[in-house]
């Protein structure tokens, strides 16, 4: 199947996790795999990912926020797309989008989009595309039926099971053996959030928070003088560079309420959920949704405080989590869900209109 897709591409975003994730697989099976994506001065996320594109990656446009620019000879020149599949529209620079639309249709034997926002938008000209079919990823996200009817849920994907030694992991990174760590993601629009720890567990734990550039003069000013607290400042992490720290902590904590945009779901638990850690979240935020049982989650610092000392523990709620999140990931796991989309393309190009 020759699938052509507009998304973000080697990003630290939420949609690039969700493109990256699927269409990799894609190529694994064999499938054609075009992705057209945003030029390097102008992209959708903090930063890029990896310093080379593949092969099948073209840079051809800009976000509808700042150039607007899209080069359309790479997407037309193609002479044919069994699939083209639009990701996250309103960073597209639609506006341009809009007129070589009939064209990409006219070439396509289907056109999807995959939705990637909270609400229905107020924009009317987010609805002058003529979608064959329209793909969401959370089931809140059904409010999408009332405009277009061929709309399908499919879940968002999340990267395989897997294992590093964690001995390896804290040497390579150059972090202490003895203490039980916690990693604090501080990256991504992530808010570093500490919690407050039982006094006989104030020398036997390290807080790890794990900053980029733009915020870490706030959190060193915070956070520096504290012995039980070490401040990591790192780059836009590959996905192999943020699975090292995941590996060689004791657990994650994604504190998260707001999003910078539209975002519906928090991609970075679905990239690093099958790393086997516990991860901790906020009990009322929307943005674990749908994981109860395959986090844990609490409502204040003390409850924080309360969880990882279960965690030092080994205590048997940690455990039930644990086995719950393998088994999320193995029924939501990328090579299901590619295989997902695949079967819904299939059966929409042999489904007369």
């Amino acid at each position: 199947m020759k699938i052509g897709m507009m998304s973000a591409w080697n990003t630290d975003s939420g949609v690039a996790i969700h493109a990256e994730l699927i269409g990799r697989e894609w190529v694994k099976k064999g499938h054609e795999l075009k992705v057209f994506t945003f030029i390097k001065d102008d992209f959708h996320g903090d930063g890029l990912t990896a310093k080379i594109d593949e092969p099948f990656v073209v840079r051809c446009f800009g976000t509808s926020t700042k150039t607007k620019f899209l080069d359309p000879r790479p997407i037309i020149t193609e002479k044919y797309y069994d699939v083209f599949i639009v990701q996250d529209l309103r960073m597209l620079p639609y506006q341009n989008l809009l007129k070589i639309y009939p064209l990409i249709k006219k070439k396509s034997k289907i056109v999807v989009h995959v939705l990637h926002e909270n609400s229905l938008p107020e924009e009317p000209w987010f609805y002058m595309f003529d979608w064959d079919a329209v793909i969401y990823f959370d089931k809140r996200q059904k409010f999408i039926k009332k405009v277009y009817e061929n709309s399908y849920h499919i879940p968002f994907p999340c990267a395989p099971l897997r294992k590093f030694d964690q001995e390896k992991a804290r040497k390579q990174l150059n972090l202490p053996l003895n203490k039980k760590i916690i990693l604090i993601f501080a990256q991504r629009g992530y808010a570093p959030y500490l919690p407050s720890l039982p006094n006989d567990l104030k020398d036997k734990i390290l807080l790890l928070i794990l900053s980029s550039k733009n915020r870490v003069s706030d959190i060193l000013e915070a956070y520096s003088k504290s012995p039980n607290i070490e401040v990591r400042v790192e780059n836009i992490l590959s996905w192999e560079e943020l699975d090292k720290y995941v590996f060689a902590s004791d657990a994650v904590i994604l504190h998260k309420f707001r999003s910078r945009g539209h975002a519906v779901v928090s991609s970075t638990i679905f990239q690093i959920l099958g790393t086997k850690k516990p991860f901790l979240v906020p009990k009322y935020s929307d943005f674990f949704h749908p994981l109860n049982s395959e986090v844990l989650k609490y409502g204040n610092n003390l409850e924080l405080g309360q969880l990882i000392s279960d965690i030092a523990r080994n205590d048997k709620k940690v455990e039930y989590i644990l086995k719950n999140a393998e088994k999320y990931v193995k029924a939501n796991v990328a090579e299901k869900i590619a295989e997902d989309y695949v079967k819904l393309f299939e059966k929409l190009i042999q489904t007369p209109v």
